[in-house]
């Protein structure tokens, strides 16, 4: 048993040994090639966006805007805005998502767009652009 445990002992230090020799040495500079330019996510939304055609485009669109609905219906804190009312503001409600989802206005300006005609709705209009922002 002692033999066997001496041949165990040399055998492994033969291989370390071994393994320790067989090391490769490369003294060529190795070239890092530059990190691309990190994008915001607009600016991914934007260039993703740009490579759709208009259906493609109006497809997406309606996709998150049934996201965001859902969103909204599960949010006991969102109020519910009747757009009809002063005036008729659905068009101007869906071109001014549809910029902020195209990454042409930022969400600050969505929210103060909003509030220029619902100022009581900052927390929905917050609300809303974030859930665009994130789908």
């Amino acid at each position: 048993m002692l033999i066997m445990k001496q041949k165990t002992l040399i055998t492994a230090l033969f291989v370390v040994i071994g393994l320790s020799l067989t090391g490769c040495v490369n003294n060529s500079q190795v070239e890092v090639a530059p990190a691309p330019p990190k994008l915001t996510p607009t600016q991914i939304r934007q260039n993703t966006k740009a490579s759709m055609s208009d259906k493609e485009k109006s497809t997406a669109y309606s996709l998150v805007m049934k996201q965001v609905g859902a969103d909204v219906k599960s949010n006991p804190k969102y109020t519910r805005m009747d757009l009809k009312v002063p005036n008729d503001n659905r068009q101007w409600f869906k071109e001014s998502t549809y910029s902020l989802w195209e990454g042409n206005v930022t969400k600050e300006a969505f929210v103060n767009a909003g509030l220029e005609k619902y100022p009581n709705n900052h927390y929905e209009f917050s609300f809303i652009a974030t859930s665009i922002l994130d789908k």
